[in-house]
């Protein structure tokens, strides 16, 4: 672990020589930062409650936490983890590691002990901030792990390491890394069973808000609503580097309560929003009931999961003044797709996953891009093997098609994921889980859709009788896996459906998993 600030830089060493770096420097976030608290120090950046936080309030905090993490011993390159809520402290402590070479790992508050023993070692976590209270023990779940991180500092609780004292210390001189170097490590799941560590620069997060920020010609005019989480790449690019590369004002919310985001949309002015499928489905029903028409919205890009185009026209159809749109990408290339620009086309392509914004590539149908704001590479080398094309294309693990040249449609997945709420779920890390029970002999996991969640997720084993699904819930429960990847469906069969050379079909069991869902909606 004491060597990861090395290991990282030599892994960054030999991205760019493998040519996914770019060549030249550019302004980092910290650097903006500084500009623009020094331009117009009292300009609000960012809202959530009652709690303003202007340019220079955050900055000068950023430079006082950055000087308590140095006083601890932390050095530049060391790892920063946080795992809260859409907590507006969480902006410092990225905003921290902007302005004096901290990386940053954000963790989803559903992670358990599972996941952080997989992600926090191999990033070569020094410090993590978790809440000091909550429904869940933070604090002793860290303990639990096998090698937890020096120093734990906790975010709205009492004593010299929680938040609320680290930001009074004396400020730390602001230590700009290079715009090439790794500003990010965001974990997301994926075919192999193994949390796959994605990495992105300065630049490639400046990309990908400059890109789509032109796309959705958005400026310092804007306002932008994020329920998104923030141990999210979704959320987190919205909190952390929108309001500051775009000059545009944030509104931060801790829960997702659907009437209170159409209140909040109202009040603040709000032209911008994004989120999973839910987010959609929720806010259009709260502001049908309420006969609220949200006149200053621009914007609503709906992606992360399944979004029924039916879903998109009935919130254009409700939302007249708001050009309504699915988005495409991915924790490698955020915002691929950030959208459609304008109304009328959105009207036209609601069944599309949204316009191009970098290059593309169809391969034997499956979805290839290529573009600045793409990362780089994953922290495990061996992740990347297969993932790249010799001249730079990203393998997306979608299938697709292009209509009239710039719209793209996702018609699969290639990668044996699970989308659920926004979340990418992997199949084979459950199924490994549920395998170590004695009584399974054989299990396969797959996504079935539902209207509430995207994708819901369903296990079908071959296990004694008495294994029920209160026994697997416990199982999953002890194992320390996140309650957010447990199957909701759990299916006894004889046999799994396997082809001639003995793999398990899943797309007949996907089709299985489909049918028992909708007959059980319908019998409720």
């Amino acid at each position: 672990m004491t060597d990861a600030p090395g290991r990282l830089a030599r892994r960054m060493d030999a991205l760019a020589v493998a040519g996914r770096h770019r060549a030249e420097r550019r302004p980092t976030l910290g650097e903006i930062a500084l500009a623009l608290a020094e331009e117009a120090p009292e300009q609000e950046v960012l809202r959530q409650g009652e709690r303003r936080l202007t340019r220079r309030e955050m900055v000068d905090m950023a430079r006082a936490l950055a000087g308590a993490l140095d006083r601890l011993g932390l050095t530049p390159g060391a790892a920063i983890a946080f795992q809260l809520p859409n907590w507006w402290e969480a902006t410092i402590i990225n905003l921290a590691a902007a302005l004096t070479g901290y990386r940053v790992v954000p963790l989803l508050p559903m992670y358990r002990r599972a996941e952080l023993n997989a992600i926090l070692p191999v990033c070569g976590v020094e410090a993590i901030f978790i809440p000091a209270d909550g429904k869940i023990d933070h604090a002793a779940l860290v303990a639990s792990l096998d090698a937890p991180p020096k120093f734990v500092l906790s975010v709205r609780g009492e004593g010299a390491r929680d938040f609320s004292q680290l930001v009074r210390a004396t400020p730390a001189e602001p230590r700009l890394p290079d715009s090439r170097d790794a500003k990010l490590i965001i974990f997301t799941s994926g075919s192999t069973g193994q949390p796959k560590g994605v990495i992105h620069t300065h630049d490639s997060m400046d990309a990908v808000v400059r890109r789509t920020a032109h796309f959705w010609d958005m400026g310092a005019d804007d306002v932008l609503y994020v329920p998104s989480p923030i141990g999210h790449i979704g959320g987190s690019i919205y909190a952390f580097e929108f309001p500051w590369i775009t000059g545009c004002r944030t509104i931060l919310e801790d829960h997702w309560d659907p009437n209170l985001a159409a209140a909040r949309i109202e009040e603040e002015g709000v032209t911008f929003m994004a989120g999973a499928t839910p987010f959609l489905a929720g806010l259009l029903s709260a502001t049908k009931a309420s006969g609220r028409t949200l006149e200053s919205l621009d914007r609503f890009v709906c992606g992360g999961a399944a979004v029924p185009p039916e879903l998109v026209r009935a919130a254009l159809e409700a939302w007249p003044g708001t050009i309504v749109s699915r988005a495409y990408g991915s924790t490698e290339i955020p915002l691929a797709c950030p959208g459609i620009r304008d109304r009328a086309s959105a009207e036209a392509h609601a069944d599309t996953d949204g316009e191009l914004a970098l290059d593309i590539r169809l391969d034997d149908g499956e979805i290839l891009l290529r573009g600045p704001q793409m990362f780089p590479g994953y922290l495990d080398p061996a992740h990347d093997l297969g993932a790249f094309t010799d001249d730079g294309f990203f393998r997306m693990g979608d299938l697709g098609q292009l209509v009239d040249d710039r719209f793209v449609v996702v018609t699969g997945r290639k990668k044996d994921i699970i989308i659920r709420k926004g979340e990418n779920i992997s199949p084979l890390e459950i199924e490994n889980a549920i395998l170590a029970h004695p009584d399974v002999h054989a299990v396969a996991v797959v996504g079935a859709p539902d209207p509430a969640r995207g994708e819901m997720v369903v296990a079908f084993v071959v296990a004694r009788p008495d294994f029920s699904m209160t026994a697997m819930t416990e199982y999953l429960d002890q194992a320390g896996m996140a309650r957010q990847k447990f199957p909701e469906h759990l299916e006894h069969v004889e046999a799994l459906p396997m082809n001639a050379i003995g793999k398990v079909q899943k797309p007949d069991l996907r089709k299985r998993a489909a049918e028992l869902v909708a007959a059980r909606a319908q019998s409720m």
